[in-house]
């Protein structure tokens, strides 16, 4: 496991590279006031997601539900498991049972690896006819085995019809480089392809902590997508169906009530899953 000095000298490495212009691996982005004096909630957002707690139990018992297949998920190895940062518990457990209960045509995933195992394991469970198209040059985790459509390309350089082109039901996975700038993929996806979308489409973004503020431990990745993502679900054109975050830390007590309690949940590893259906 890489530690935090490690990843902050890697983030300094790579800054130098990009303002030397020996490579661009970056944005520089000079800014004033580089330490804030606060890190706070957003006080004016958590009304929304209080309204969709009913949404957030309906899935839960959806989850409980599946218990039985979600145990027979492995804890560790190679392939799919639990123990892993990257996708853990909750939000492994929400794709799986949404995947079952839409029962989507397509599902588009934007930034592969074990998000994408499990997807493919719903499908396989469900004996779904659903079609899954991952965008993702170098996914976290090896996704050559599933039966998948896999571009190795971003976001940026594939047709958006084969986004746009979404039906109602079908799910928009988005996890891609969470940090917005203009012309890049969360420029683009946000900003371009989601209007675009047909009522109905479900749409997945990771590494959601609203309605609080990114992790002071993450400061070193310079994500700042959720401001964005808080600022579209204000407009309505949202309904929530599920929030990782805000019910690991607000409805903690309804998840131990279900299969949740009783899989692993790696130390470290947070729970940020975020899933709109567009009205």
């Amino acid at each position: 496991m890489i530690t935090v000095g490690g990843r902050r000298l890697r983030r300094t490495w790579l800054g130098l590279l990009t303002l030397s212009g020996l490579a661009r691996s970056g944005y520089f982005i000079p800014y004033r006031y580089a330490r804030p004096a606060r890190r706070e909630s957003y006080a004016a957002l958590e009304p929304l997601f209080t309204a969709a707690t009913g949404q957030f139990e309906a899935l839960l018992r959806e989850i409980e539900r599946h218990a039985a297949a979600l145990s027979a998920i492995s804890v560790e190895g190679e392939g799919l498991r639990w123990r892993q940062m990257w996708f853990p518990r909750l939000d492994g457990a929400a794709a799986y049972t949404l995947v079952r209960s839409l029962r989507p045509n397509r599902i588009v995933e934007i930034g592969s690896g074990h998000s994408t195992r499990f997807l493919a394991r719903a499908v396989s469970d469900g004996g779904l006819p659903t079609r899954i198209t991952a965008i993702d040059p170098a996914p976290r985790a090896s996704i050559k085995a599933l039966p998948i459509t896999h571009h190795a390309k971003v976001v940026e350089e594939i047709d958006p019809e084969l986004i746009t082109g979404l039906a109602a039901g079908d799910i928009l996975f988005i996890d891609s480089s969470h940090v917005a700038m203009p012309g890049g993929d969360v420029d683009r996806l946000l900003l371009d392809i989601l209007p675009r979308l047909a009522p109905g489409v479900v749409v997945h973004i990771h590494d959601v902590f609203l309605p609080d503020a990114y992790p002071a431990e993450w400061d070193w990745r310079g994500y700042n997508e959720q401001l964005l993502v808080g600022a579209l679900m204000q407009g309505g054109g949202y309904e929530m169906l599920f929030a990782s975050h805000y019910v690991a830390t607000r409805m903690a007590a309804c998840v131990r009530e279900t299969v949740l309690a009783r899989l692993p949940l790696q130390p470290g590893s947070h729970e940020t899953s975020l899933w709109l259906r567009k009205r």
